[in-house]
């Protein structure tokens, strides 16, 4: 393989790596907002102890 297959190998990949690490951050941030609003929903009913 010559110089510019291997840069766009590596292009790719990182590309690939930043993509997916987005996803996942995007992922996450929904899930944990997504826990969030269920605790502060469900904290208001349960306090009669």
């Amino acid at each position: 393989m010559n110089g510019l297959a291997w840069m766009m190998l590596v292009l790719a990949a990182m590309f690939g790596a930043f993509l997916f690490a987005t996803i996942g951050a995007v992922l996450l941030a929904l899930f944990l907002a997504s826990v969030s609003s269920r605790l502060t929903r469900n904290d208001d009913h349960h306090r009669d102890y």
